[in-house]
């Protein structure tokens, strides 16, 4: 029996470290694809700049202590424990020690942000750190302290981007794969969001988009004779919305700063009492309605696109607060 339990903490141990090598075999690739991505171009919050300098920086510390300044993370391996790994594999490593949601997340969100940046002064290199389960992680920047000789790892997250867990990623699932999510909310933090806010945002607007109502009262245009009927969004509506016209860059066509919530109400009060009615494009041979309003909580207009669906059923294809003076 003895021999047996042996024999299982052994396995255990191998099982560990071939995710290890598994992981570190495709460091090159994982190195490749990071650094395909911090060497295009990228804009990233005005607090924090990109650290430009090539190469491992190691900078000696009190008690005898070395910092690195490379990506990192720290996870929980099963029959080896906490494990800190160091290097530009963050996002393979990643596949193999977390929850397979997590995993895709933070696969997705550390393909898009820098290596490293600086940040009140100091650099410092990205870095993910999971709980024991692997169903929450926290992305951020930081650094590894390598004590008695590199016997010992501590990773210290100082700036802190984002933190997520399964249910989180599960929860706006039919909205976006987990990878696409990840990649969504970096991209967001890129533009200037809170990573926290537009996790928050997205989160709120999938809870909230597929109980949305409004009546449409119906139009005689150049285009078409339209009846009076229901607008609803559909999933396909709302990731367009939330893509295009919330989290990417701002500045054209965008929303910002505002909540999901008002966000719909405002769209809500376009459809039933908007100031301008005028044809759109046709599309797939659906004509397309485009309805204009003014919002006071906005102080600009707000444009609603939509389309028939069935007779007196429409869907809500896009909105957005018009940046040309066509609208």
């Amino acid at each position: 029996m003895a021999s047996w339990v042996s024999w299982k903490k052994i396995l255990s141990m191998l099982f560990g470290f071939l995710i290890l090598g598994l992981a570190f075999s495709g460091a090159s690739a994982t190195a490749n694809l990071v650094n395909s991505t911090v060497n295009g171009t990228v804009t990233v919050p005005s607090e924090l700049t990109p650290e430009k300098k090539p190469g491992d920086e190691v900078r000696p510390q009190f008690g005898g202590a070395t910092v690195v300044v490379e990506p990192f993370i720290e996870a929980f391996v099963p029959g080896v424990g906490w494990v800190v790994a160091v290097g530009s594999l963050v996002a393979l490593i990643a596949k193999y020690l977390y929850s397979k949601p997590v995993s895709e997340f933070t696969e997705g969100f550390v393909s898009e942000i820098p290596d490293r940046i600086t940040y009140n002064g100091q650099e410092l290199a990205k870095g993910v750190k999971t709980n024991f389960w692997g169903t929450e992680v926290e992305i951020g920047y930081g650094y590894v302290k390598k004590k008695w000789g590199g016997l010992k790892k501590e990773t210290v997250i100082v700036k802190s981007v984002i933190t997520i867990t399964r249910d989180e990623v599960k929860a706006v699932e039919d909205l976006f794969s987990p990878k696409e999510y990840g990649k969504l909310l970096a991209q967001a933090y890129l533009n200037g969001w809170d990573a926290n806010d537009a996790k928050k945002l997205a989160e709120d607007f999938d809870r909230e988009y597929r109980g949305f109502r409004a009546h449409f009262n119906g139009a005689n245009l150049d285009c078409g004779v339209f009846e009076g009927g229901d607008v609803i969004i559909d999933a396909k509506g709302a990731k367009h919305i939330i893509f295009n016209h919330i989290m990417k860059k701002p500045g054209k066509d965008q929303f910002t700063h505002i909540s999901a919530v008002d966000l719909l109400n405002e769209m809500g009060k376009v459809i039933e009492n908007p100031d301008k009615i005028k044809c759109g494009d046709i599309i797939s041979g659906k004509q397309r309605i485009v309805l204009v309003k003014y919002s006071p909580k906005l102080g600009k207009k707000v444009v609603v696109v939509i389309e028939r669906i069935k007779w007196g059923m429409y869907r809500i294809v896009t909105a957005f607060p018009p940046s040309s003076r066509r609208y």
